[in-house]
Parts: C-alpha cells; sequence; structure tokens
C-alpha cells in the first residue's frame, strides 16, 4: 500500500471538500479539523455516479504551494499515494509546518483512467484558528 509523503504545512480551517465528475464523486476531510501543527489524516471518499463505493481506485493528494518571487521562497511540492481502507475511503497523513497559500488536488483513478478529480486552495496560518462560536 502507498503512503502519503509528509510536507510542511499548516492548514488554519476545515478542509471539508466535494468534487463532482461524470464518473465519480470525491469528498475530502481532515482530522484534526481545523488542521493543525504536526500529523494530520486526509480522508477522501470515492463514490461513483449513482453513489456506490469505489472500493478499487488509486488515489493521490497532490500539496503546492506556488513560488514567491517577492520573498524569493521555491515552490513547495508533495505527493502521495492514499491507503485503501475499504468501502471506498482512502487516507493518509501529511504533516503540516508551513504557513500561505496551498492548491490540493485529489485525483481517483481505477486501471489507468481517471474517475475524478478535485482542487481545493487552502490557506495555512502559524496558529490553529480557535472554533467559529456559534
Amino acid at each position: 500500500m502507498g503512503r502519503i509523503v509528509a510536507v510542511a504545512v499548516i492548514l488554519a480551517f476545515a478542509v471539508s471538500a466535494a468534487a463532482q465528475s461524470s464518473i465519480a464523486n470525491l469528498t475530502l476531510t481532515t482530522r484534526p479539523s481545523p488542521l493543525g501543527l504536526g500529523q494530520n489524516l486526509f480522508e477522501v471518499t470515492v463514490k461513483d455516479a449513482k453513489g456506490r463505493p469505489v472500493t478499487t481506485a488509486e488515489v493521490a493528494l497532490l500539496m503546492v504551494m506556488p513560488a514567491d518571487p517577492t520573498t524569493k521562497h521555491p515552490e513547495m511540492k508533495t505527493e502521495g499515494t492514499l491507503n485503501n481502507v475499504g468501502g471506498g475511503k482512502y487516507n493518509g497523513i501529511a504533516i503540516v509546518t508551513m504557513a500561505g497559500d496551498w492548491v490540493v488536488t485529489v485525483t481517483a483513478r481505477q486501471n489507468g483512467k481517471e474517475l475524478g478529480r478535485m482542487t481545493q486552495k487552502l490557506t495555512a496560518h502559524m496558529k490553529t484558528p480557535p472554533p467559529k462560536k456559534k
């Protein structure tokens, strides 16, 4: 089974996003939520167009922080394959320690064919903000 390569990012708000394609629906969540410094679990659920779990997909996570010419900070990138934990669920750990804007892309494939893709822009903060009051 694959594993996700750790990246240095601190994402300061909960990631809960869904992407839709004609073949599959991808849903991304994280634990803890919001993300904090250290290990964070990225979980993806893959369902076909009829809402049935896709249990034999290969799911990849890509996290990119674009280069910043102002600060001369180079692009940062990490990618890895999430673990198949059964029932159409896939997960992996990323270590987050770097503040800034990140683009997270999740791609599900089956037999080399792309089933679905989702992209979410996340802003990372040095400290996890307190939960919003209701």
